[in-house]
Parts: structure tokens; C-alpha cells; sequence
């Protein structure tokens, strides 16, 4: 999938505080192991998300949204497999809230 050339990804709070070379992405592991991380198309997207993400019951540690190179994302988060727009519920369906 080609993603947009700007995209917006949630960065989460770290447990040993905020490290400039290290910028853990909300994500998930699914069953076979594999990291998912949204990103959005747009801010107003990532922000509607994450506000329909706490009313469903999940509470994300929201450190930042930040502006990536879309063209980049992949080789700069090679961790990650990246799921444009995605709902809440699709992304989290595989974590039940609570």
C-alpha cells in the first residue's frame, strides 16, 4: 500500500521518558507476531480516533502526534506494519477494552 506523502502517527509515552533516537508508535501485536501501528491522512483523523478510541474504553498514552514522511515511514519504523485510517474498532478489535 502507498501512503500519502504526509501522514500523522501517535506516539506513545515510554516508560524510561522521552529519548529523541527512540519514538515508540501506538501499536499492537496481532496473533502472528506482527507490530500494527495507524497512521492517518490527516490530523483531524488521528485526533477523531483517538477520541473514539477512549469513548470505546481504550485509554492510549498519548505523548505526541507527529508528521512523517509517508514515502519514509516504513524505512524509518521497519518494526512497524502500518494500517492507514484504520476505526478504532478495527485496530483494537483483537484487544478487548478494559
Amino acid at each position: 500500500m502507498s501512503l500519502p506523502e504526509r501522514v500523522f502517527v501517535i506516539v506513545v509515552e515510554s516508560k524510561g521518558g522521552r529519548d529523541p533516537e527512540r519514538m515508540p508508535l501506538l501499536s499492537r501485536q496481532d496473533q502472528s507476531g506482527t507490530r500494527r501501528a495507524p497512521a492517518f491522512s490527516s490530523m483531524l483523523l488521528a485526533t477523531t480516533f483517538l477520541n473514539q478510541a477512549q469513548q470505546l474504553g481504550y485509554f492510549v498514552k498519548l505523548d505526541y502526534i507527529f508528521p512523517a514522511d509517508g514515502a519514509r515511514l516504513t524505512q524509518d519504523f521497519p518494526e512497524y506494519q502500518v494500517q492507514l485510517d484504520p476505526s478504532p474498532q478495527a485496530f483494537f478489535r483483537d484487544n478487548p477494552a478494559g
